[in-house]
């Protein structure tokens, strides 16, 4: 796939999900103009950029939609909730049609049938519903009669930074094909500097054009409506001699260069006696376009960059990381002060890198996650059921990739809440509760880790069928004392399924062993809580990013380990006193709460230390803390994650190794694993 149908098809993606959460919030909202009016732009959008590639049958597909979407936008016809699930039906098609054309692939069938079909009633729909044969893929501008064209005249001139907007000023004009036909057009050249003043990066050209189209106005404005406030645009009809006579004594020689090139507009204005005054009631519409003056001034845009582009050069960075921390090491054996002074500033202006393209890649999750709406008004729909769905927290920043990744557990949990937890309108009313239930995904950032939750107010996870399948399918003893939330995580165990019924959507008891997986592979933990009758909660952690991290490295035993320096609450000595406390047990007295500690030299068979003092290091996980019994405590460390190698993927309590300075090599602690130990070893 060449450059151009990649940025087509992130282009189109772009405004297909658009148009699918604008219809989602609206089903939910209520209907608004403004909103009408961008799902218009969105398909014209569409239907624009896949004229440029001659895919023909998305543009008359598209075509039609946006006709009955210019009429929904004039008020001669309702969007009523019918229409709106028929608009998601054409915007799933519209992506079918896509991925057909890009592929060089022709309709089938069943592709043929749809499309007829979703056209036939898109046109029925259409307040002037004409009974037009859907066989016949033809532009329905092109049947309509021409008495009613008129000629236009646009005058346009690129303002200096232009090109900065990322914008294709012949990509532009193309679209002026979609609504008529291009009669004259005219480079306009005249504020070129010479080759030597030439700044590559402006813009000095324009165009005057002659257009003949039985569209608006407001149609042929929309053509310029991403670039509005980086041209100078007017647009007046032909025989406007007042407004033609402003625009050619306005710039010296365009009255002859516009003579020569035969517009004909202009040879009205030369035999024609115009008054110097523009009459007030001829003026156009197109006198709204420049209110005021503008300052010219550096404009922020959004530049499509390949992930791995960014993912290379973090790559890089993380090497860079490496390598000073080796140099800063060099320079305390060496004593060299100055050598000291140029690695610490070398470590800070690396750290503001890595931070800058860190930054990149973090994103809202509320852009990714809005596309549940139209994953749970689906299931809601197909299963019968009443679902007031609500995202909190949109705006936490998350890893791009994590977010990728964590896409198909979090779609299968949201699938189960309302197949599985919500009870059906009836039942919910016999119980008292209202008959439309809520599901709601929220995320919020916690002590280094992103939190997010699955929670609905449902029946509750059948605690007692799930412990009798679990006996069944011989996962756990009948003599077992499992708790509940022991319980509740069997549900994770391959094969398990509760359900009474296997339909399309889960009841085989595959899914939820992935999805477990799937957060683990993210170094993310996954928790169940769970009340009869009154819903439950599904509880995700996840890192903050993949890459790099702060860390605090401690040594125990001969081993060097790094701790995420987000999870540490505080570092204490294990003196005397508190030695004499704990009298042999693993707990400690830390401000009158009970601390249960694991030593880390134990847990991993290390050798006996030959350090005097022994340090314990608080960490804290959700709502669990811990401390950490370690000999040596040398601060913190920037941490390039480096993944260990199959062989040490199963070892519980490490999640990956970095690479000091000294070449050594320093293990990662997995924190929650840790706990998950230790937790286990008190109950």
């Amino acid at each position: 796939m060449n450059e151009e149908l990649e940025l087509f098809c992130e282009d189109v993606d772009e405004q297909l999900t658009f148009m699918e959460n604008a219809l989602i919030t609206m089903q939910e909202d209520g209907v608004d103009d403004e909103s009408i009016g961008a799902l218009f732009r969105a398909m014209h959008t569409i239907k624009g950029t896949a004229g440029m590639f001659g895919f023909d049958d998305v543009v008359h597909f598209a075509h039609t939609a946006e006709n009955l979407l210019s009429e929904v936008r004039e008020g001669k016809v309702k969007l009523t909730q019918e229409m709106i699930d028929i608009f998601l039906k054409v915007k799933d098609h519209a992506q079918k049609l896509i991925d057909l054309a890009v592929a060089g692939e022709s309709l089938d069938e069943f592709t043929q049938a749809n499309n007829d079909e979703l056209l036939k009633i898109l046109k029925s729909m259409l307040s002037e519903n004409e009974d037009i044969d859907v066989e016949k893929t033809v532009d329905i501008k092109e049947e309509e009669t021409t008495t009613e064209e008129k000629l236009w005249h646009i005058s346009l001139r690129l303002k200096a930074g232009f090109f900065a907007t990322g914008m294709d000023i012949i990509n532009i004009l193309s679209f002026f094909d979609m609504l008529g036909k291009v009669k004259n057009i005219v480079l306009i050249d005249t504020k070129v500097p010479k080759l030597e003043e030439i700044n590559p990066t402006e813009a000095y050209i324009g165009y005057e054009i002659l257009f003949s189209t039985d569209a608006s106005y407001e149609d042929i404005e929309e053509i310029f409506e991403f670039v509005l406030e980086d041209v100078e645009l007017q647009i007046f009809l032909a025989d406007d001699l007042d407004k033609l006579k402003s625009v050619v004594d306005a710039q010296e020689g365009l009255f002859d260069k516009l003579t020569l090139a035969g517009f004909e507009d202009v040879k009205k204005l030369k035999t024609s006696s115009v008054k110097e005054e523009p009459k007030i009631e001829k003026q156009q519409k197109s006198e709204k376009l420049p209110k005021k003056e503008k300052k010219e001034s550096h404009k922020n845009f959004s530049l499509r960059v390949d992930s791995a582009k960014i993912d290379s050069l973090i790559n890089q960075i993380s090497e860079m990381v490496i390598a000073n921390a080796k140099v800063s090491q060099r320079a305390d054996t060496l004593d060299d002060n100055e050598l000291s002074e140029s690695a610490t500033i070398l470590t800070d202006m690396l750290e503001e890198i890595r931070t800058g393209v860190m930054n990149i890649r973090m994103v809202q999750v509320g852009d990714s996650f809005n596309k549940f709406k139209r994953i749970v008004h689906d299931v809601a729909k197909k299963v019968d059921k009443e679902i007031n769905f609500e995202i909190v927290g949109g705006e936490t920043e998350l890893d791009k990739m994590v977010v990728e990744k964590i896409s198909d557990p979090l779609m299968h949990m949201l699938r189960n809440s309302i197949d599985h937890g919500v009870e059906s309108p009836a039942e919910r009313l016999k119980l008292g509760k209202s008959k439309e239930g809520h599901v709601q995904l929220k995320t919020y950032p916690d002590a280094g880790t992103i939190v997010i939750e699955i929670s609905d107010d449902g029946r509750g996870l059948p605690r007692d069928k799930i412990l009798e399948k679990a006996i069944e399918n011989g996962l756990v003893s009948e003599n077992n004392n499992l708790s509940d939330k022991e319980i509740f995580n069997l549900i994770f165990a391959a094969g398990l399924s509760t359900a009474e019924e296997v339909s399309d959507i889960s009841g085989r008891g595959v899914g939820m062993d992935v999805v477990k997986r799937n957060i683990e592979s993210l170094r993310g933990t996954v928790e169940i809580d769970s009340r009869a009758g009154e819903g439950s909660m599904f509880t995700i952690r996840l890192p903050l990013t993949l890459a790099i991290i702060d860390g605090f490295l401690v040594q125990s035993g001969n081993t060097k380990y790094i701790i995420p320096l987000d999870m540490i609450q505080e570092c204490i000595e294990l003196d005397a006193h508190y030695k004499k406390e704990m009298d042999g047990n693993e707990f400690i007295n830390l401000r009158d709460s009970m601390l249960p500690l694991l030593d880390v030299r134990t847990y991993f068979d290390e050798e006996k230390s030959q350090s005097e003092r022994e340090n314990v290091v608080v960490v804290r996980y959700g709502d669990y803390k811990i401390g950490m019994m370690v000999d040596e405590l040398f601060g913190e460390f920037q941490t390039v994650i480096k993944p260990l190698g199959e062989v040490f993927s199963n070892v519980p309590g490490i999640s990956g190794g970095t690479i000091l300075g000294s070449g050594e090599i320093a293990l990662i602690f997995d924190i929650p694993k840790l706990m998950e130990h230790k937790i286990r070893e008190i109950n």
